[in-house]
């Protein structure tokens, strides 16, 4: 199987053929990367974003190919419009590529990373009533699509906790399921990259917003209170915990977010006693 790292792996094929499909010129030399350089981006000559991705033809899923299209029928949560999509085999790599065309944010990601690692400046009081708004507008939204599988929730908790908690979610709502301060734009609210959304535990967005604010006290803080409703109940608290143990095996098998581990096992910790307690 196929691993690339477009970071460092030129495919200068793949670029000719979105060019031509999409019939539009790339800023090649601006390029932005995704993780693990399983993606790219650039600006174009018309003023739009390209994203271009791939996947081991062993890999195509629903949740994740088909997340952009998908997400082009919500409302009432500021994102980039989808204007066109091509996808292709490419057999010699044993990979399916595809990229996607959308309007272009002028406004930065809050950060360059997921976590966050100082206070951001400049986010006002309406972007935070913009940000809750948006996901409390999605929340309600109705979709088939699942982001997080309760067998997943309850693999990942069982390693960390063993019996000590009932993983059991009684709460779904749907969620972006990927809200980093990587993925939020400042000073205009804007939520990007729409892959994976579905389905999951309830305060699946706010807990992940806590875990990656963790560095910075006061912001997680603040986190926590905008979404006090969604992360009090039991499935936010097992939203928490997952997230927490999530992101624990991704820096340990992966090196992501070394920064993040002892915060992220101090309140892993906490809320296995909280949940225990309530079983």
């Amino acid at each position: 199987m196929t691993v690339l790292d477009l970071r460092e792996t030129p495919v200068p094929d793949v670029l000719d053929h979105c060019t031509a499909a999409l019939r539009v010129d790339l800023d090649l030399a601006n390029p932005a990367f995704g993780w693990g350089g399983k993606s790219m981006g650039f600006a174009t000559s018309r003023g739009t974003w390209v994203k271009i991705l791939f996947r081991p033809v062993s890999r195509i899923n629903e949740r994740i190919w088909t997340g952009e299209e998908c997400a082009s029928v919500l409302t009432g949560v500021p994102k980039p419009r989808l204007l066109g999509s091509v996808r292709w085999a490419d057999p010699t790599r044993d990979l399916v590529w595809r990229a996607d065309e959308t309007t272009r944010v002028e406004a930065p990601a809050v950060s360059s990373t997921p976590e966050l690692r100082e206070e951001p400046q400049g986010l006002s009081a309406a972007w935070w009533e913009t940000l809750r708004g948006s996901l409390t507008a999605l929340a309600g939204a109705t979709t088939t699509r699942v982001a997080v599988r309760q067998d997943l929730i309850d693999r990942r908790i069982s390693e960390y906790a063993g019996t000590a908690v009932d993983p059991t979610v009684d709460e779904w709502s749907t969620a972006h399921a990927d809200v980093h301060w990587a993925n939020l734009t400042a000073p205009r609210m804007v939520l990007l990259d729409w892959e994976g959304w579905g389905l999951g535990p309830r305060g699946l967005d706010g807990a992940t917003l806590w875990a990656f604010s963790l560095l910075v006290p006061a912001v997680a803080a603040r986190v926590s209170d905008l979404f006090a409703e969604d992360l009090s109940c039991r499935s936010g608290a097992l939203a928490r915990l997952f997230l927490c143990v999530e992101l624990l095996r991704m820096t340990r098998h992966f090196g992501d977010h070394p920064d993040l581990a002892g915060p992220l096992t101090r309140e892993a910790d906490r809320l296995v006693i909280t949940l225990s307690a309530a079983n």
